[in-house]
């Protein structure tokens, strides 16, 4: 059983948070810490696919070749990527200043950013928030909620999600987690920018954690797009402190109900992500099914999503199905397009507009134009080719999405 609570990160036990302003960004907070209170624990973690990838990225990467974490230290305003040396030097004085303010290793600290690509970390104002934030360090639902306000950007809203799970061995456990994201989205990480950081009370081995990370992941961050865009900082991070002390979940002993969870958490997550698209007015979700196999339900309903001009007819709430048609057929997927059936739904309704191929009337089109006047669009795809399905969110293009991102580094 899975239960939804009023919170963030800190409804998990053991974990303390707060979120600070130093003054990097020009307004708000911007400086994070994350600490779990029993030191060291089991942590996995995945990481953009980008070759160009921040320096933070780089450094936390190294700090979790042993699987285990006890603190995160997160800014927003300045993505340190692309930024050389110096930019690698100011990630390790990141996690070191944590590290030692914590009394830990240098290891025990990960490190995120987020902003601006190719600018240097004003290293005494990261410094100071850090400071600050771990004086600041509290258990309070406000320490998560200013910890979701400090690594936001072009968010116009705090990501949290917090939930309560009945484990197979009858152990209760809590799984959390805070996100940001607006625009450069369309993660592919390995089974502004995308953070996310999970913790959870659970006891589960590294090996487990990974696994079911990526599990969780592929259809989540990685079924979500709002530009096609794949940042250089994108990263999940996930910590199980073991205070529940359920019986031990690893890689030969794992848990359907500790996964579903998880999954819970990211997909709430990742839908809230896509909700809050730069400049975007509603959100798309793309629900394929009877593809030929899971990869191809996956590229044709991305496909879809990603869109620049499905993107454009939803935001003008113009019906066109021709261009969802055109994006299925050079998704990559196999299907006969002779077969196809298409639906359009929203709180005001459902509609198809193609059957079996052939198209509707344009009465079907006249309600779908007022169907398209709900904020949350569903676009449902049949391939009629086979038995799998998936479900990818977007978000329609809008002028204020031109405006952001037209003047973003200015």
């Amino acid at each position: 059983m899975i239960t939804v609570l009023d919170g963030g990160l800190t409804t998990v036990p053991g974990f303390l948070a707060a979120g600070v302003r130093a003054g990097i960004k020009r307004r708000g907070l911007d400086v994070m810490v994350l600490v779990n209170e029993d030191g060291p624990a089991p942590a996995a973690g995945s990481f953009t696919t980008n070759l160009v990838k921040a320096a933070p990225i780089c450094v936390t990467m190294e700090h979790l070749k042993n699987g285990k974490l006890a603190a995160i230290a997160a800014n927003s305003g300045c993505a340190n990527a692309y930024t050389g040396r110096r930019g690698m030097s100011d990630a390790r004085r990141m996690a070191r200043l944590t590290a030692r303010l914590l009394k830990l290793r240098s290891d025990d600290a990960a490190v995120a950013s987020t902003g601006l690509i190719g600018s240097h970390l004003p290293m005494r104002r990261v410094e100071t928030g850090i400071r600050t934030a771990v004086s600041d360090l509290s258990n309070s639902r406000e320490a998560s909620l200013n910890a979701a306000k400090a690594i936001m950007t072009t968010d116009t809203f705090p990501k949290e999600v917090a939930v309560r799970v009945d484990l197979e061995d009858g152990t209760t456990v809590t799984i959390a987690g805070i996100a940001k994201g607006a625009g450069m989205i369309r993660p592919r990480m390995k089974v502004a920018t995308m953070l996310a950081f999970i913790v959870t009370d659970a006891s589960a081995s590294p090996a487990y954690l990974r696994d079911a990370l990526d599990n969780s992941i592929q259809q989540s961050f990685n079924m979500i797009t709002i530009d096609r865009d794949t940042s250089t900082n994108d990263t999940v991070l996930l910590i199980a402190n073991g205070r529940a002390k359920n019986r031990p979940i690893t890689l030969k002993h794992p848990d359907r109900m500790l996964q579903a969870g998880l999954d819970y958490v990211l997909t709430e997550l990742a839908r809230m992500i896509v909700r809050d698209g730069e400049g975007s007015s509603h959100m798309i979700e793309v629900m394929v099914k009877n593809a030929r196999n899971k990869q191809e339900a996956r590229l044709a309903s991305l496909s879809v999503a990603g869109s620049n001009l499905v993107k454009a007819a939803v935001f003008g709430r113009d019906p066109n199905w021709g261009r969802v048609v055109a994006a299925l057929g050079y998704s990559g997927a196999y299907f006969d397009p002779s077969k196809i059936s298409l639906e359009f739904a929203s709180d005001r309704g459902r509609v198809s507009l193609i059957e079996r191929g052939k198209p509707k009337s344009k009465r079907a089109i006249e309600r779908a134009r007022d169907i398209m006047r709900g904020g949350e669009i569903e676009i449902h795809v049949d391939l009629a080719a086979g038995k799998a399905a998936a479900t990818a969110w977007g978000c329609d293009l809008t002028y204020d999405y031109i405006r952001i991102n037209s003047r973003y580094s200015t």
